[in-house]
């Protein structure tokens, strides 16, 4: 039987979206690779290196981030969370890279990128060079899942497309609409469109104050808000008493019973300097002065925090 010639619109169309599979294959593969035999301490939970300590970072600005702080909380989960994100980076990257499974690799791929979006896009330390990357990959892994395998591919090879019956005209249109919906209301929501400005900074540190459970003398002191590469560094903390009176702490001065996060906060709540070294993200709690209501927290070249507890 004589084989049928391929349109040459087909064998264009089949080409760049190999291009485009192998590419964001290569970005998750090389993801998973730097941390399995590159830097294979930002799998090993007890140090500093660990992705744990991108987790504590992105957690502030990020909408998943009772989600992220609750893993955070339980280093086992963490861990396992992490092993299992780059384990599911090289899968989804070999599967895209050669084509095998190729719709199931693209739906991992999209929900990847969403997770990154989510997680980390909201900062994309300091610029958004993250959140782009990640918003792109989305529309490449939508556009296979969709498509299918593709000729050139082992799964073409195989004469298999799995799942191909259930990405019928409604689900296919679905899925781009949810990924254009999904790209530009995130977008406009973290970082605006007619005015580009952040919801959290990653400017300028803020730190607000939390309860403690079941401790009504101590305040947790969150940094929400921030630069990442560098820390808030608390230069004094000034209380103020229901009756007016004020109490002023020095960083030697201030009592802290716990530093949340570690070692992933890099030490937060230590004295460095004559100063009180808090990254973005950590949490630390401290005693308050019998009857503070309120505080004011003294930070170097940054805006002071008023907070209050209740």
């Amino acid at each position: 039987m004589e084989k049928k010639p391929i349109a040459r619109s087909e064998f264009a169309r089949d080409f760049a979206l190999r291009a485009a599979m192998i590419s964001m294959g290569f970005v998750f593969l090389m993801g998973g690779w730097r941390r399995f035999i590159n830097v294979p301490a930002k799998h090993d939970i007890t140090s500093p290196a660990s992705l744990a300590s991108k987790l504590v970072e992105a957690a502030p600005g990020s909408p998943l981030e009772p989600v992220i702080h609750w893993v955070l909380n339980h280093p086992m989960i963490a861990e396992w969370s992490i092993y299992m994100m780059s384990t599911a980076e090289v899968l989804v990257g070999l599967g895209l890279i050669f084509g095998l499974f190729t719709r199931v690799a693209a739906t991992g791929s999209a929900l990847l990128n969403m997770a990154l979006m989510l997680i980390f896009g909201w900062m994309g330390y300091e610029c958004l060079d993250e959140w782009t990357m990640a918003a792109l990959g989305l529309a490449i892994s939508v556009s296979v899942m969709i498509y299918g395998t593709g000729l050139y591919s082992l799964d073409s090879l195989l004469k298999r497309d799995d799942f191909a019956r259930y990405f019928g005209r409604s689900l296919n249109i679905g899925l781009t609409v949810f990924s254009v919906i999904f790209t530009v209301g995130f977008y406009s929501y973290f970082f605006g469109i007619s005015e580009l400005q952040k919801r959290t900074s990653d400017k300028v540190y803020h730190i607000s104050a939390l309860k403690v459970p079941g401790k009504p003398d101590q305040a947790r002191l969150y940094v929400d808000a921030g630069p990442s590469p560098a820390a808030a560094y608390v230069t004094s903390v000034v209380f103020t008493k229901a009756d007016g009176t004020k109490v002023v702490e020095t960083p030697e001065q201030i009592q802290v019973a716990k530093s949340h996060f570690e070692p992933w906060a890099h030490n937060s709540g230590s004295i460095v300097d004559g100063v009180l070294k808090m990254r973005l993200g950590a949490m630390v709690d401290i005693r308050l002065p019998d009857g503070a209501e309120t505080a004011v927290i003294n930070m170097i070249d940054n805006k002071p925090s008023m907070v209050r507890f209740e």
